[in-house]
């Protein structure tokens, strides 16, 4: 299945972008020709990279698996694995918060295809492609395909937005959102047609809005990008106030949930679980401040200058020092590209009232609040990417007048996507719970014994189990500890009928063993009445299995 449609899909970009350029294109002109090839080309590889090996490889991050477990329970049940019904945001296994949007998106794709990874995975590389696609038909039909191929070459090729769409984690939607919101906005406000104007305003608002509930860092991020745009192109006549009148106000309307929650989650006495209308807002137990803001206790100025230098040097090494975010040193940007960015950012200044640039300008104000007070990593920083990206892109037609300059960046493009995918592909790390060791629990059929009694010093464990092997959330609440609970989330020692062992225990027959191997001394005695079958790892742990 997972085979047929990957090889659909890029059949059908394929198709697309043909379609594309013999409408768009530039039939009679050679020289443009060879951008619309160069397209195609940079497109259907960038596809082919996000769909290959995407039902194995990375394994599975901590978040992705969790997140996996809730949108599965959100599409067949209607409530998450605490039980809200239509939460704004997820409280998770610990109370600590996931965002809703993807878990809510990836749902549809789980209840057609299964409870299957790629499945899962799948509707973070369509939004990457449909991206790619977008970008080529603005740069098509309003521009050039010199345009199109460079700015799709530059966003496309880039190792890091590459590498956060191959596993489903929360925030990683945030960016495509928000890149395709924008792209449909500007469609809008180059539209003549009243009517026409209004609806693609409306739904480009629409799509930015939903940004809002798919990342929090979007709280920091689009306060200071909406309104900053909203000057920009209403002072420079690019759109009349009464234009944007109806749009925004449809868009308020849409994020007053997550407005809601974002207030109420901050205020102590507010922060409970609440049914409001339709949707719930629940309560989050565990805050992430500390992880992902700087501290706002003493100097806060100098808190903020040692942000921007930890942020400058993550972006300038190219790695956060993440290996599920980061390959070797090939970061949002290649290297030999942040010269044009330069250039790009002189170009941009220069021509600020144009409709384009003012977008991305406005892009880079919004991140300003975001750089100065969010901890940098690729993906607290992730609105970031897009400005600099375009900002580069921009630089490099502007430079390029030189064919051999222009050869010189397509050779050194080509020989860095290659090296970044030879790495991607073969470098060991670690990049989440080995999938392996997960199909080995779906192989023991733990359903047919009573009990699987487990000893093991992983505290993520029973996640793992959860993940592998998924339950109704009202029976994972029933079976797991603290059953019901509303202030203890999470599990340790029980989960379905798996239950932690414990040596005083009435052990039930028909029952599994799972025994850490170097636990195992400890058990002697136990084991010496069980009947050995194999073993298994799980999460790099190697455990011994046993019956009784």
């Amino acid at each position: 299945m997972f085979k047929i449609i990957s090889f659909s899909l890029i059949v059908f970009v394929f198709i697309l972008l043909i379609t594309l350029i013999q409408k768009y294109g530039e039939k009679d002109n050679y020289q443009y020709k060879k951008y619309s090839i160069g397209l195609v080309i940079v497109v259907l590889a960038c596809s082919v990279f996000l769909v290959y090996k995407i039902n194995s490889f990375p394994d599975i991050f901590v978040d992705e698996g969790n997140g996996m477990y809730d949108s599965w329970s959100l599409i067949h049940y209607g409530v998450d694995s605490n039980l809200n019904a239509h939460p704004v945001y997820l409280q998770s296994f610990a109370g600590q918060g996931q965002s809703i949007l993807y878990a809510n998106i990836a749902g549809l794709f789980l209840k057609i295809f299964g409870y299957k990874l790629w499945a899962f995975r799948l509707p973070l590389v369509l939004l990457n492609i449909i991206n790619l696609l977008l970008l080529s038909y603005i740069g098509l039909k309003n521009f050039n395909s010199k345009i199109a191929f460079w700015v799709v070459t530059v966003i496309g090729t880039s190792p890091y937005l590459l590498t956060m769409s191959r596993y489903g984690m929360d925030c990683n939607v945030s960016l495509f959102v928000f890149s395709i919101g924008v792209q449909l906005l500007y469609l809008g406000m180059i539209q003549d047609n009243y009517l026409k104007k209004q609806f693609q305003l409306s739904v480009g608002l629409l799509v930015i809005g939903l940004t809002a509930y798919s990342y929090n860092v979007a709280w920091i991020f689009l306060p200071g990008f909406l309104i900053s745009l909203f000057i920009f192109i209403v002072c420079s006549h690019h759109i009349r106030i009464r234009d944007i009148i109806i749009p925004t106000f449809i868009m308020m309307i849409e994020i007053v949930p997550i407005l809601t929650f974002a207030i109420r989650s901050n205020i102590p006495h507010l922060n409970e679980t609440t049914k409001i209308l339709f949707w719930t807002s629940p309560k989050l137990l565990a805050s992430r401040a500390a992880d992902s803001l700087i501290s706002f206790k003493g100097n806060i100025f100098n808190n903020i200058y040692i942000n921007l230098c930890e942020g400058f040097k993550i972006l300038i090494t190219g790695t956060d020092n993440l290996t599920w975010n980061s390959v070797l040193n090939f970061g949002p940007y290649y290297m030999f590209t942040l010269p044009f960015f330069i250039v790009g950012l002189v170009v941009l200044i220069k021509n600020s009232k144009n409709i384009v640039y003012s977008i991305i300008i406005s892009m880079i104000i919004g991140c300003m609040p975001m750089i100065m007070t969010v901890k940098p990593n690729y993906n607290h920083w992730i609105f970031l990417h897009l400005p600099v990206l375009l900002v580069i892109a921009i630089g490099i037609l502007s430079s390029i007048q030189n064919s051999k300059l222009e050869t010189g960046l397509l050779v050194s493009y080509l020989i860095m996507s290659l090296s970044f995918s030879n790495y991607y592909f073969s470098q060991q790390r670690y990049t989440g719970w080995s999938l392996s060791g997960l199909s080995e629990v779906k192989a023991l059929h733990t359903k047919n014994y009573k009990k699987v009694y487990f000893v093991s010093n992983d505290p993520s464990f029973l996640y793992n189990i959860r993940t592998s092997l998924p339950i109704s959330p009202y029976l994972y609440q029933k079976t797991k500890d603290h059953p019901y609970s509303k202030t203890i989330l999470n599990m340790e020692t029980k989960y379905d009928n798996f239950e932690k062992l414990q040596l005083t225990d009435d052990l039930k027959n028909r029952s599994l063993f799972l025994i850490q191997q170097n636990e195992l001394t400890s058990y002697h005695d136990l084991i010496d009445r069980l009947d050995l079958k194999g073993s298994i790892t799980i999460n790099s742990v190697t455990y011994n299995v046993y019956k009784n």
